[in-house]
């Protein structure tokens, strides 16, 4: 899965550079529009291997005009990876271990809207990010016993595409799927796969902005709560 979306995500990011509008579009948003601040936090489903787990974050940047997102955060995975490992093979000293591992990350991210229609909109999300993976190693029941921990610095690279369904002017459907690769030693690269999500948007600066609206048409209401 993780393979296909990358083959889907290199053709659309192909057919994007193409277009000589694509490049002209960033740089006429960053420079002609006012950023406006952006923050909150996020979760997604991911696939790692045959583990179902959640990389969770918090993140804060800009939005401009729309169009164009640059945002950092803090990110990582929501429950740790336990599995049963071979280590030693085809030596004297093989045996077999359980291994708990996590990782957690700081992302620079950006995004851009590509498609935006009625009531949809589309846009790629990218991510870069460098971290670290912790890695638990015990014995096998019954004995349980801890045999040592290691830590090693990963660089996670992620992409993908989101859709919005905006069902009223305060709330709406989001989705995305994407692809995560992680770059790294000590099998770093076991943390790549594929991320999903589903959920709901609430879109706090319309809210907001109607009720600044709501205010300074009905000053006299605003009094009355006040008192």
């Amino acid at each position: 899965m993780a393979k296909k979306t990358l083959v889907f995500l290199l053709f659309l990011f192909s057919f994007l550079g193409s277009k000589a509008n694509f490049t002209d579009s960033i740089r006429y948003y960053l420079k002609k529009s006012k950023p406006v601040l952006i923050g909150g936090g996020s979760s997604r489903n991911t696939i790692i291997g045959s583990h179902l787990t959640s990389v969770t974050g918090i993140s804060s940047g800009y939005d401009f005009g729309g169009k164009v997102k640059l945002y950092a955060g803090i990110y990582w995975l929501g429950k740790r990876i336990e599995e049963r490992r071979k280590i030693n093979a085809f030596t004297p000293q093989e045996k077999l271990i359980d291994e708990s591992s996590r990782f957690w990350y700081l992302g620079v991210s950006g995004s851009y809207v590509f498609y935006k229609k009625n009531k949809w909109t589309l846009d790629i999300p990218l991510r870069i990010g460098i971290g670290s993976a912790n890695v638990k190693q015990y014995e096998v029941p019954p004995l349980k016993t801890f045999i040592k921990k290691s830590n090693s610095a990963i660089v996670p690279l992620e992409s993908g595409i989101n859709a919005l369904y905006k069902l009223t002017w305060w709330i709406g459907f989001s989705g995305g799927l994407g692809s995560r690769i992680v770059l790294g030693k000590n099998n770093a690269q076991k943390y790549s796969g594929t991320y999903y999500n589903l959920g709901v948007t609430v879109f706090l600066e319309d809210i907001y902005a109607h009720i600044l609206k709501d205010m300074k048409e009905h000053p006299t209401k605003s009094k009355r709560s006040k008192k």
